[in-house]
């Protein structure tokens, strides 16, 4: 957080954003120093290294907002890369030769070749966008607009669920946006991860009840603003948030009357009757085991690594490993990997242990090293 002009702000490094090598902007950051301010985008096209910059590179920065001085228009620029690559190679190739260029001032033609010509994202494809770019949303959150709408309707948000006064077994309604789905088969059939993002924080969720998922494959859609009713399961494994049921956000507004205040519409489930859901909760753990022993057909030889302390630089790789882990939960307390997560600024280790164990072994860790941005993986 940097203070400027009596203003605080959050400074997102512009090296971290996805697809943007960190060459490109250190050689930009040089060249604003060495010769001013860019102008415009043109300027910025004109004035870097036609080698390092790319089509991906300029659509990640037009995502992130980084144009947005230059021009606002941002679905513009990230669809304009050609135009403004071949404008840059004319004009080196007329400063080198000392020629009047194809765009140049005789020959009549605007020396500014005009950009696509195309409508703004809209604000939810903007927010989108930058989720690409940055791997979370940083300035806002698709849910801001809704939040007084669905804290009077009782919907609850991802701090509440590592709340402690949340008790095991609670029915909830849970608000975010669908960031990804990955659906997988097991020997009672399909089931899905979800992972969603709201504005406090990222959760997975899961599904098991395999005609909910064919009907929502829609909904499920990343990029999708939806309210999950579940069931959050809290254990010795963890907390674990089964999805009972799956409503695009709009639609559960418009179906369900608002009160007068704010509140948490929080329900248990009973345990001690043998209904469906407990057959269910049964099913789930052992789907996820079966699923665990697809993937590792040697599971019951497996040689378990004890202690595994994986290495990042920033949150980068987070959103994947996550997503690889909570595919090897350990439900053998006696056999388990203990997992490390060490995050490296300015030279110093800052290390945080995850609640959760996990059944890994050495081809699990190689697969953890092939994840971009993971700096190392140490085991003992």
């Amino acid at each position: 957080m940097n203070q400027t002009q009596q203003k605080y702000a959050i400074r997102f490094g512009l090296g971290a954003i996805k697809a943007v090598g960190l060459k490109m902007m250190e050689d930009a950051v040089i060249n604003r120093q060495k010769n001013g301010e860019f102008k415009d985008i043109y300027d910025f096209a004109e004035r870097l290294d036609a080698k390092s910059i790319n089509k991906k590179s300029i659509e990640a920065l037009s995502k992130a907002g980084a144009f947005d001085e230059l021009d606002n228009n941002r679905k513009k620029i990230a669809e304009s890369f050609d135009v403004l690559s071949n404008y840059a190679n004319q004009k080196k190739e007329q400063n080198s030769s000392n020629q009047m260029s194809l765009f140049g001032a005789s020959s009549g033609i605007n020396d500014k070749p005009d950009l696509k010509k195309t409508h703004d994202w809209s604000k939810v494809e903007k927010l989108q966008g930058e989720f690409e770019a940055f791997g979370f949303f940083l300035n806002e959150h698709p849910i801001d607009d809704y939040l007084d709408n669905l804290k009077k309707r009782g919907v609850i948000f991802s701090t509440k669920i590592e709340d402690e006064n949340l008790e095991d077994n609670s029915l909830v309604n849970i608000a975010g946006v669908v960031c990804s789905s990955k659906h997988r088969s097991g020997s009672r059939g399909r089931f899905a991860y979800l992972t969603i993002s709201d504005p406090y924080g990222i959760f997975e969720a899961m599904i098991f009840d395999e005609a909910l998922i064919n009907s929502a494959r829609d909904i499920l859609a990343d990029g999708t603003l939806v309210v999950l009713e579940c069931l959050v399961k809290k254990d010795d494994g963890g907390t674990r948030i089964l999805t009972r049921n799956v409503t695009k956000l709009e639609e559960f507004i418009k179906n369900n009357k608002a009160k007068d205040k704010e509140f948490e519409d929080i329900k248990k489930q009973l345990t001690r009757r043998k209904n469906k859901e407990v057959t269910f909760l049964k099913e789930e753990k052992e789907n996820i085991y079966d699923e665990i022993s697809r993937n590792n057909t040697e599971l019951p030889a497996k040689n378990v690594i004890e202690n595994i302390e994986i290495i990042i630089k920033d949150r980068a790789p987070i959103l994947s490993l996550k997503s690889f882990l909570s595919q090897k939960f350990a439900f053998d307390e006696s056999k388990n990997s203990r997992v490390i997560i060490s995050i490296l600024n300015q030279g110093k280790f800052s290390k945080i242990e995850l609640g959760k164990r996990y059944l890994l072994d050495q081809s699990d860790v190689n697969k953890i090293k092939n994840i971009t941005s993971i700096i190392d993986v140490e085991i003992s």
